[in-house]
Parts: C-alpha cells; sequence; structure tokens
C-alpha cells in the first residue's frame, strides 16, 4: 500500500523485465522518487486490490497466466473473490503446533463451497511433500478477463 521498498532489494536486481511495483495513487509520487531507476510504478486503487493488479497485467501488459504466491491475506483474496482457477497445493510431511502460526488462508465466503466444489485433477509426490492441484469451477462471478 506505501509502496515503502528498499531499492537495493535483491528482487529489483536480477535480470529479466524490468519489475512492476503495484500501490495507492498517493503512495505513487514517493514510490516512483525511491524505485523509479529500478521499477515501474503502477497506480491500482485505494486500497490496492489483487483484482486491479490482475486486471493490470491481463489489459495494458497482456499477461496470460499469473502464479500468485502469497501469504494468507493474498491467497484468501485470489479464492473468495474468485481471481483463481486453479490451486497447487503443497503439503509438507510435518505440523506447526503453535496455535498462532498463519493458516493457509484465513475465513472468508469463498465460492467453492458444497455447490461449486474444488475438482482434484492431480496429485504428485516431490520428495517428502505431496502437490495437489484442484480445479476451481466459475461459480459465474470470476471476470472473463482475468483468468
Amino acid at each position: 500500500r506505501s509502496g515503502a521498498l528498499d531499492p537495493a532489494a535483491r528482487f529489483f536486481t536480477g535480470p529479466g523485465p524490468r519489475p512492476l511495483v503495484y500501490c495507492a495513487p498517493p503512495a505513487v509520487p514517493a514510490t516512483t522518487a525511491r524505485l523509479g531507476a529500478v521499477a515501474e510504478v503502477v497506480p491500482v486503487g485505494d486500497p490496492p486490490s489483487l483484482a486491479s493488479v490482475l486486471e493490470d497485467l491481463h489489459t495494458e501488459r497482456m499477461v496470460a497466466s499469473v502464479l500468485v504466491e502469497g501469504g494468507s491475506r493474498v491467497l484468501r483474496d485470489a479464492l473468495a473473490e474468485n481471481l483463481a482457477d486453479e490451486l497447487r497445493l503443497a503439503v509438507a510431511p510435518f505440523f506447526v503446533g503453535d496455535p498462532d502460526a498463519p493458516r493457509f488462508a484465513p475465513p472468508a465466503p469463498y465460492p467453492s463451497g458444497p455447490e461449486h466444489p474444488m475438482r482434484l485433477a492431480s496429485a504428485r509426490q516431490l520428495g517428502p511433500v505431496a502437490v495437489l492441484t484442484y480445479h476451481i469451477p466459475d461459480s459465474g462471478t470470476r471476470s472473463s478477463r482475468i483468468r
């Protein structure tokens, strides 16, 4: 939201296209002053949303596929706002016993439920980890432009 990122971070020094930094419009001038030499700063609403970032990637940058790898809030937004059409879930062979440990995704009104369950498409073993791939049905609320 604030755009307060370190321009010396390794994220900005790797090969590949110029990184994009999405932030709220009020933060654009300061963020551009700080990061303009290492990234393109893009305003996407106040507060910024995953839906607005994906819309920009699709309509302005012609990105057809995005891997969303984030914390519980980002994953909640992707699933609860029906922005994803596939979920890959890695299950590791250990438990986190701390009751305050972050969860996969916090409570939200998710569109994939008993009426629109996800469909298990594959299960793979990757070393000691199980990787489950689910296809998420479109419950009629997913934007046709964001897939």
